[in-house]
């Protein structure tokens, strides 16, 4: 899409509007089941990034932060996006009756693999943040990144 966009005669605000309602809910789709590392995502969306670096006149070496300012562009940060939308599902799944016995499953199976006595969303889980196995497994990556950014979980059990 960026090697796209580069020779198109388009505005920032153009390039800005096609990352935030075009790109960002396809890989909201693509990423259901998968949630990456804020690194991985920031990999993912370098180069519409630099696309709108590009079209705003801005320097190669412009900081992030700059871009996700709400001011003129609105960019919404990728990786704050998938995170709070799998939190959301994952919400969901816990507090629906008929997903109990899979969300208390979910929740004992990563108490037993970590050989924690309480829920995951309350112990520090960033030493078992290698653990190969662990990468690919979606609630221990909602909760590990969670954490990370302090965010807590109401979980009903």
């Amino acid at each position: 899409m960026a090697a796209l966009l580069g020779l198109k005669k388009l505005l920032v605000q153009h390039v800005a509007y096609l990352y935030n309602a075009v790109l960002l809910p396809r890989l909201e789709f693509r990423l259901q089941t998968t949630l990456f590392s804020e690194g991985t995502t920031h990999l993912i969306i370098t180069p519409i990034l630099s696309v709108l670096r590009k079209k705003a006149g801005f320097a190669a070496t412009t900081p992030l932060a700059l871009l996700f300012l709400k001011l003129p562009f609105s960019i919404q940060n990728a990786f704050y996006r998938f995170l709070s939308s799998h939190i959301a599902s994952w919400q969901k799944i816990f507090t629906h009756p008929d997903f109990k016995d899979f969300a208390l499953y979910a929740i004992s199976y990563l108490q037993g693999y970590l050989g924690a006595e309480s829920c995951p969303s309350v112990i520090n889980l960033e030493p078992w943040s290698q653990v190969i196995s662990l990468r690919t497994h979606t609630l221990f990556n909602s909760l590990l990144f969670s954490s990370c950014l302090n965010i807590t979980w109401s979980l009903p059990f």
